[in-house]
C-alpha cells in the first residue's frame, strides 16, 4: 500500500519493485549498504538490539538512522560496541504521506551527509535539530495536540468530529502561514511582538481562573452556590489580572519564548506583502472544491 501511495504522489516513478531485495538476516541486510535505516517498533530494548548487531554488521563509517517516534538516538546506542556515535535520529513523519524528516546528531559531519541524502538526493524536507528532545520536534506536537483533544473530547466539551473541524482549521492556517510564527506575530499579533505578547500574557494569566471557574461550573452548576463560587475565584485573581505592562511577570516570560517567532516573521518578509501571501494561500485551500470528502 506505502508503495501504491509513493507512485500516485509521483515519487516512486523510476523505482521499480524489483530492485528490492528480501533478505534473512540482519549482516546479509547490511552487506555492502551505504546507509542502514532502523524501523523497528518503539521498545527501547528492541530498538537497542537490532542497532546493536547493525552496528557490529556494518563496516565504519556506515551512518545507523534510527526512526525512533519519541527515545533518544544516545539512548538506542548504549549497546552499540563498535561506533555508538554513527547512531543518528532520521525520523520521518509518514513517507507514503509526507515528505518531512527530523534528524538529529552531535557530529556536525553526520548530518552534513543525511541533508546530503535525504535533500539533495531524495528530495525530502530536512529539519536538522539543535539537541536531543523527547518526541523531537513533530511528535512532541503531534502529542500535545492529541493529548489536548482526548481532553476535550472526554470531559464534554466536544465530539470527537467537532474537534477534528477546528484541527482542521488550525491546520489550514498554519499551512497558509508556513507554521505558527507568520500566524503568531503576523494574523494575531498584527505584525508586532508586543501584540502576540499581550494575547498571549492575557491568555496564560486566565489560565487558572479559565480552568477552576469551568470545574466550578461542572460540579455546582448555575445556582446561587456556583455562582457565589466564581465571584470568589474572580476576587482571588484580581491582583495578577490588575498588572500591566512590564509589571507583568508572565508578559516577560512570552516575550522571552515568543521573541525567535518576531525573527521568523521578518525572515519570511512581514508586513502587508506577507499578510498577502498568506490570503492568496487561504483562498487557494478554500477554493479545493476537488478534495474527495472523507465520508461515503
Amino acid at each position: 500500500e506505502a508503495w501504491v501511495r509513493l507512485r500516485a504522489r509521483g515519487i516512486a516513478r523510476e523505482a521499480a519493485p524489483t530492485r528490492i531485495r528480501h533478505v534473512f538476516s540482519i549482516e546479509e541486510c547490511c552487506a555492502g549498504a551505504v546507509y542502514v535505516q532502523e524501523s523497528v517498533p518503539e521498545n527501547l530494548r528492541l530498538k537497542q538490539q537490532v542497532v546493536a548487531q547493525i552496528d557490529a554488521a556494518c563496516p565504519r563509517g556506515v551512518l545507523i538512522g534510527t526512526s525512533s517516534s519519541f527515545l533518544s538516538a544516545s539512548l538506542i546506542s548504549l549497546s552499540c560496541a563498535v561506533d555508538p556515535s554513527r547512531v543518528v535520529t532520521v525520523h520521518p513523519s509518514l513517507p507514503a504521506w509526507d515528505n518531512f524528516v527530523e534528524v538529529f546528531s552531535s557530529e556536525p559531519s553526520h548530518v552534513a551527509r543525511l541533508v546530503d541524502l535525504l535533500d539533495c538526493q531524495l528530495g525530502m524536507d530536512v529539519v536538522p535539530l539543535g539537541r536531543e528532545s523527547h518526541g523531537h520536534v513533530l511528535n512532541a506536537m503531534l502529542l500535545s495536540l492529541a493529548t489536548t483533544s482526548a481532553l476535550l473530547i472526554r470531559s464534554g466539551v466536544c465530539s470527537a468530529a467537532e474537534a477534528d473541524r477546528a484541527a482542521s482549521h488550525m491546520g489550514k492556517l498554519m499551512y497558509a502561514g508556513g507554521g505558527g510564527s507568520a500566524n503568531y506575530v503576523g494574523l494575531i499579533g498584527g505584525g508586532k511582538l508586543d501584540g502576540v505578547v499581550a494575547i498571549a500574557t492575557d491568555g496564560y494569566t486566565n489560565v487558572p481562573l479559565g480552568m477552576l471557574g469551568s470545574a466550578v461550573t461542572a460540579v455546582f452548576g448555575h445556582g446561587l452556590l456556583g455562582r457565589a463560587l466564581l465571584w470568589l475565584l474572580q476576587l482571588l485573581h484580581a491582583p495578577l489580572s490588575l498588572l500591566e505592562g512590564w509589571l507583568h511577570p508572565m508578559r516577560a516570560i512570552q516575550t522571552y519564548f515568543l521573541s525567535p517567532c518576531l525573527d521568523e516573521y521578518r525572515r519570511l518578509g512581514g508586513g502587508d506583502a506577507l499578510c498577502h501571501r498568506i490570503l492568496q494561500r487561504v483562498i487557494a485551500l478554500d477554493s479545493a472544491d476537488n478534495l474527495p470528502p472523507l465520508s461515503d
